[in-house]
């Protein structure tokens, strides 16, 4: 289901709410990554195939970007598991910017492999379908986030599973 995209990461892309818009142009040369890229963790690239597995994920269900597009400032990567995707998210944005954001809720201190992380979820998820785990490293923050696909039952809470993923998932990340 590579192509397939949830509700979840369409209403991410939305969120993001410091990523500049883009102007419609046709650009003649070789792509280049999307600005203020330079210097953060790569999830796709960056969390091993055998680290997915071994949680649960597909690695053949990579996608890069929101809705398979970069954004500026981001390096995002998902997966889908059984009832849920996954969603990493690096930012050079802090923690105390995502405390600060209005569109999230419901911050929680915790503390995953000896690092200090919150849990939050979006302020319009009535439902709980969704839950986010936001670690600082020194380019910026690293999300985690779990979203229910709409097309499966929740089969235990968002919260529950990406702490779960996490505790596999962190050692991965930078400091």
């Amino acid at each position: 289901m590579r192509g397939s995209v949830g509700v979840g990461r369409l209403l991410m892309a939305g969120v993001l709410v410091w990523a500049a818009a883009g102007c419609s142009s046709v650009v003649e040369g070789a792509a280049e990554p999307a600005s203020g890229q330079k210097g953060l963790f790569d999830p796709c690239k960056d969390i091993p195939d055998s680290v997915l597995e071994e949680v649960g994920l597909d690695p053949a269900t990579e996608e890069a970007g929101a809705a398979g597009v970069e954004q500026p400032g981001w390096k995002i990567c998902g997966w889908s598991g059984s009832w849920y995707f996954l969603t990493v998210y690096s930012s050079s944005y802090t923690v105390d910017d995502v405390r600060r954001n209005p569109d999230f809720r419901g911050f929680e201190e915790l503390t995953v492999g000896g690092r200090r992380g919150i849990e939050y979820q979006r302020v319009d998820d009535e439902d709980n379908n969704g839950c986010y785990l936001a670690f600082s490293v020194e380019h910026g923050s690293i999300w985690f986030n779990v979203e229910r696909k709409l097309s499966e039952a929740r089969q235990e809470s968002s919260c529950v599973v990406v702490q779960r993923l996490s505790v596999n998932l962190e050692p991965t990340l930078p400091k």
